[in-house]
């Protein structure tokens, strides 16, 4: 199982599509003494990846300490940055404690980059982290988050990553979450997304990095596929800085958390068959499609406020069925 710890919501940055409204949401940061009572439960559920977030997790003052704690009881340890704090020090020391690979935003060439991430700085910055942390040798994926004014950076931006020789270039979908809600007029249509994958595709095979690209699996073959959503297979745990826990960060601002961990055992929480039931309602599916279990519940809650329904960005009659969000695939 895939555990995100969101060590902090304390940001460097205030980005137009921070699902988490860092710096306007406030949570004190995780620190090590509550890391330490989570080991044995973390064993117990058999989580093995631990994918670090925020926020800036580079804010946390524990950083360091966090990933050596993680590291030395097995887990392996990623961590998600926007690079304004990176440097070779920086690096240096995270990968001492066991830091396996890091996370670097790039949303875009210069100006969409910035854009998104209001700070005129920001490109710069990600483009400098990127470098640093090639030459350091660590393990270095670029994620950039895809919507309607960016689109026409795909070339350039991928010729950009390819230099740099990062090992993995990953797309992500823009979602309406958080301050996200605000940009949901950039959201892309299943078509627009079907259309840009195969762009990226091509590109790709060109420039020869299509080994390096990897994408969220919005949308699925509904003739020989079945939705499988990572809430029904409970395979991601997400514990936010204040102590919360979710299956999805699209329930973060939702009343559906299934716990807390200053106020419950982590493995008590996630075992709670009670909790759970808030996300096992039979949805109402507008056609009889049962390979598609009504597409992906945290969008079409993001979306509509509820996710008993269809989830709306479905385009049946075009096979553009749209399936759990939060599972990944490589280029085929």
């Amino acid at each position: 199982m895939e555990l995100d710890l969101h060590v902090t919501n304390r940001c460097n940055l205030l980005c137009m599509h921070c699902i988490y409204e860092s710096n306007e949401i406030e949570m004190e940061d995780m620190t090590p003494k509550m890391l330490k009572k989570l080991i044995p439960d973390f064993h117990k559920l058999g989580i093995t990846e631990v994918h670090l977030t925020g926020g800036e997790p580079l804010l946390n003052p524990w950083i360091a300490e966090i990933i050596e704690i993680l590291s030395l009881n097995g887990l392996e340890v990623r961590l998600q940055t926007n690079g304004i704090k990176i440097n070779e020090t920086t690096i240096d020391n995270l990968m001492s404690k066991g830091l396996k690979s890091i996370l670097i935003s790039l949303d875009g060439l210069e100006s969409n980059h910035n854009f998104l991430r209001n700070n005129e700085n920001s490109y710069n910055a990600a483009i400098h982290a990127i470098e640093v942390c090639v030459k350091s040798g660590i393990y270095t994926r670029v994620n950039t988050v895809l919507h309607k004014r960016n689109i026409n950076d795909i070339e350039g931006l991928l010729k950009v990553t390819k230099d740099l020789g990062v090992d993995q270039h990953s797309f992500f979908y823009l979602t309406p979450g958080g301050r996200g809600k605000n940009i949901k007029n950039l959201m892309l249509s299943l078509r627009e997304w079907d259309d840009i994958e195969a762009k990226i595709k091509s590109i790709g095979k060109q420039m020869d990095c299509f080994d390096k690209i990897k994408f969220q699996n919005l949308i699925i073959d509904i003739k020989h596929e079945v939705n499988k959503c990572r809430i029904s297979a409970r395979d991601n745990c997400l514990i936010l800085a204040d102590g919360n826990v979710y299956p999805c960060v699209f329930f973060i601002n939702s009343p559906y958390k299934l716990g807390n961990i200053r106020e419950k055992s982590l493995y008590d929480i996630w075992n709670n068959e009670d909790a759970w039931n808030n996300y096992n309602i039979v949805r109402n599916k507008r056609c009889q499609n049962s390979n598609c279990e009504g597409g992906c519940k945290g969008l079409t809650y993001l979306i509509t406020g509820s996710f008993q329904g269809c989830d709306p960005r479905c385009q049946y009659k075009e096979d553009l069925v749209p399936g759990c969000i939060r599972r990944y695939v490589n280029l085929k």
